[in-house]
């Protein structure tokens, strides 16, 4: 982790969320790096966890860079494509099916699970974000669930805040595939427990806030793990009284530039 020198004692941990959160799209929010540099000055435990399984954690923390100027590593990265891999790891499955982009892929790989596209050969289908998706996938994705071939969500965000707008999300194509192969998925991203092993397996001593832009997702992690929340009004909910009363927000920010001053 940079930023924090050597022996300082951890203040505890703040799990973000980056759609919405710290850029939309290629736009950064505005004054969101020097947040995270003031969080993680004040000796927090600083770790993106995004539902976006098209890039590699490398990809991600470059992209974060990239659009925001805090200089960001892969170790500070996790998400729903790890979790997903994490479902299927040390079973039965030796081929998967991937409907997705290049972080469900690593992630298998890592995992020691090969892809395969014939619906015949494949244990499971690992569904995610993907942009180039045809009827051919849909066809051969249900065919391999009507197989018998074990159906993981990603994440099931039917939208996502992008630069343009709002964009439809790996939940729209997830909706499509349960609905042809008449199979609901297996969910490892936010809020589903699978990525909240995987966080509570990367923090440190102390309290856990989860800042995030998407009730439903974000605060209802926060929410199921006894955690602190703050929602930001950046990404998906500009509003706070649209929120529904059972994702209630301990607290609710203007955008990420305010976190620092919650922490405090």
């Amino acid at each position: 982790m940079t930023g924090v020198l050597a022996g300082e004692r951890m203040r505890g941990n703040v799990v973000c969320d980056l759609d919405g959160v710290v850029y939309r799209g290629t736009i950064p929010i505005e004054g969101a790096a020097d947040a995270l540099r003031r969080i993680e000055g004040m000796g927090f435990n600083l770790l993106f966890v995004t539902n976006n399984s098209t890039r590699t954690p490398v990809q991600t923390a470059a992209g974060i860079a990239r659009i925001t100027g805090y200089e960001a590593s892969d170790d500070q990265v996790l998400g729903s494509a790890q979790a997903a891999a994490a479902l299927l790891a040390g079973g039965d499955v030796r081929e998967a099916m991937v409907v997705g982009g290049p972080g469900i892929l690593e992630a298998l790989e890592q995992a020691g699970i090969s892809t395969t596209a014939k619906p015949d050969r494949a244990g499971a289908v690992v569904v995610g974000l993907d942009r180039e998706f045809t009827y051919r996938k849909l066809d051969a994705a249900a065919s391999a669930i009507r197989n018998g071939a074990r159906f993981i969500a990603t994440n099931n965000d039917v939208t996502f805040p992008g630069a343009g707008g709002i964009h439809p999300g790996a939940g729209a194509i997830v909706a499509a595939i349960a609905a042809a192969s008449g199979t609901e998925p297996e969910i490892a991203g936010k809020p589903h427990e699978p990525v909240r092993k995987l966080i509570r397996e990367r923090l440190r001593p102390g309290p856990v806030w989860v800042v995030g832009d998407r009730p439903e997702t974000d605060i209802a992690l926060a929410l199921a793990e006894g955690w602190h929340s703050a929602l930001v009004l950046t990404g998906i909910v500009e509003t706070p009284s649209v929120v529904p009363p059972r994702f209630t927000s301990e607290v609710v920010i203007e955008s990420i530039v305010r976190l620092p001053d919650v922490l405090a």
